[in-house]
């Protein structure tokens, strides 16, 4: 497959998507409920989406995603897609546009890891593309992703997940005295920010990210010139279906440095 085809299926998805939560008023109603996430209707048609897109081009693919777990599509699978239909399904919920169809590729199709992932395709319901593939850059809308020019900051911008577990590292509430801190509720769109330098990082302490949750981004991230570890600074060699991650991701190392050690602080 060409970067081109994963990035036009991402953009038929997340049209798809956009059409459906307009034309539905029920979008965001629960279809299942797992210990840890909730899929509503929105979620089965991103993946009934990606089915229908893989085999209107004549493609097989085995499928690990976050609504439907492990599937084949086509007869012979050729290639993996590690699939998150949206990442920040409660924005979508809410009504707030910041969600994203994140679609991940490896030329593998048996158990794949960080390293095997080949190329990223990332389409947020704002109509802007992020894609990446190994060792080639990454991109918004087609450009290279560069330095971007923003406002002088006081402070580093970061989001900062940590809620909703009973166990905050000590240090969280130390660095949160030398940041500012976002959520905004889509890790995977987060952390592209992180590559494009709207955020200067993104920390996650709550051992609740996934493999398919951050895939994607991590290649764009990474291809862009940023840094993605575990909050213990090791870099991420998991496998697909790895789950209870906490990471740290920059694109300047001095600050990732610091917010690893900061947060190993007893």
């Amino acid at each position: 497959m060409e970067i081109e085809t994963l990035i036009d299926i991402g953009i038929e998805i997340r049209d798809i998507i956009g059409s459906f939560i307009r034309d539905n008023a029920d979008y965001g109603e629960m279809v299942a409920r797992r210990p840890k996430d909730i899929t509503r209707k929105m979620d089965m048609a991103a993946e009934m989406a990606l089915d229908k897109a893989l085999l209107a081009r004549g493609l097989s693919a085995r499928i690990i995603s976050e609504e439907l777990g492990d599937r084949i599509v086509g007869k012979h699978p050729d290639f993996m897609l590690v699939f998150d239909p949206i990442d920040g399904s409660t924005n979508a919920t809410c009504g707030i546009p910041f969600f994203c169809t994140s679609l991940a590729y490896s030329g593998k199709t048996d158990m794949v890891t960080f390293d095997d992932i080949g190329m990223a395709v990332i389409c947020d319901i704002s109509r802007n593309t992020y894609c990446a593939e190994r060792g080639r850059g990454a991109f918004l809308n087609g450009k290279p992703i560069g330095a971007k020019l923003r406002g002088a900051m006081p402070k580093p911008v970061i989001s900062v997940y940590s809620y909703g577990v009973p166990d905050v590292p000590k240090g969280l509430i130390e660095l949160e005295k030398s940041i500012i801190v976002r959520v905004l509720g889509s890790i995977a769109l987060d952390m592209c920010f992180v590559a494009d330098g709207t955020l200067d990082g993104i920390i996650d302490t709550r051992g609740l990210v996934s493999g398919y949750d951050i895939m994607a981004s991590a290649l764009i991230l990474k291809e862009a010139g940023g840094y993605l570890t575990d909050i213990e600074g090791r870099i991420l060699s998991d496998d697909v279906k790895a789950s209870g991650l906490s990471i740290i991701g920059t694109k300047n190392k001095k600050l990732h440095e610091k917010i690893v050690g900061t947060l190993a602080q007893k």
